[in-house]
């Protein structure tokens, strides 16, 4: 059983703050400060009112998250961005800047934000307290970002992507070509991450680390048989698997933990990115988009509990800290 202590913060001592958390939080706080005054702009053009309520919605989420940011840089004595108007108001009607336009805008928007959030998400190793914090508004952006798809898609504003046709004449359901492409691209990842921690497993010294490569191989297992049922219903060719067992030749004191951890810290890094990329763009298939969220979920619960580990164990790289002034 992993050391439940190990992951125990210690509320009454400042954490440190690395310098790429430094920059996270700047650049965080830079990024909401240009949606709330695209928002407000974009919101005086807006004639459907259902809209402006979703604009509004999403207004208070965004001011909710720069008043959490703004305290941390604070706290930190961190130098932070101008902020934007109070309000923008204009009272100017103007017929050639339909709801289609402006939600296509917000749309591009929220993706392009969706990279500095999740960047500081995989980057914010040093302080436990801001990483919880940047999942939280990974986690509410995304909702935000689907609230806002489906929104459209009810409206007919978005682009139909180009279907995976198969060699059903009448298939009940679809997916499109980017939705097809992430079924395989998961599946093989997978499958290639659940390869390399088995073998890891037969190596590792430390009991809890071995606690985790087995946690971590039951998720792969669970993720993989939900990818191949999936695909073979919307008939996505599978790539091939890894073999059942391998016999491990080497000795195993050629192989540290310290590596092992880092690598496969590395591979979870990625499977972030890839996850992230996959519920955007998985747009026409709704019931596919919650699974590679469940997934994003899972992947960021797992990601915090690791980072915690390596840093107690001093595994991870130790990043250079931010020195206040």
């Amino acid at each position: 059983m992993v050391n439940v202590s190990l992951f125990k913060s210690n509320k009454d001592k400042t954490e440190n703050l690395s310098t790429i958390e430094a920059f996270n939080i700047w650049n965080t706080l830079r990024s909401r400060y240009i949606s709330i005054e695209t928002y407000q702009f974009f919101r005086n053009f807006i004639h459907d009112k259902d809209f402006t309520l979703l604009v509004d919605k999403h207004l208070a989420d965004f001011h909710n998250q720069v008043t959490t940011i703004e305290g941390l840089a604070k706290n930190y004595k961190l130098k932070v961005p101008t902020r934007p108007p109070l309000e923008i108001k204009n009272s100017t009607q103007l017929d050639t800047v339909t709801d289609k336009y402006i939600h296509k805008k917000l749309y591009n928007d929220l993706i392009s934000e969706l990279t500095v959030l999740a960047d500081a998400v995989i980057s914010s190793t040093t302080n436990d307290r801001l990483r919880s914090h940047l999942n939280s508004f990974l986690m509410d952006h995304l909702k935000n970002y689907e609230q806002l798809y489906k929104f459209g898609k009810l409206k007919a504003w978005t682009e139909v992507e180009p279907a995976f046709k198969t060699g059903r004449s009448t298939p009940t359901e679809m997916v499109s070509v980017s939705e097809a492409y992430h079924l395989w691209e998961h599946l093989s990842y997978r499958y290639d991450q659940l390869e390399l921690t088995n073998i890891y497993k037969e190596f590792v010294h430390d009991l809890d680390f071995k606690v985790m490569l087995d946690r971590g191989s039951s998720v792969l297992d669970s993720q993989i048989k939900i990818l191949e049922k999936e695909s073979a219903k919307y008939e996505v060719p599978l790539p091939e698997r890894p073999p059942a067992s391998m016999p491990i030749i080497i000795d195993p004191e050629v192989m540290s933990d310290l590596f092992a951890y880092r690598t496969i810290f590395t591979g979870m890094q990625s499977a972030m990115r890839l996850h992230i990329r996959a519920v955007v763009e998985t747009i026409r298939n709704d019931p596919l988009r919650k699974i590679f969220l469940e997934f994003l979920e899972i992947e960021l619960n797992l990601y915090d509990k690791y980072a915690m580990y390596g840093k107690a164990k001093g595994w991870l790289h130790v990043v250079p800290i931010f020195k206040m002034s």
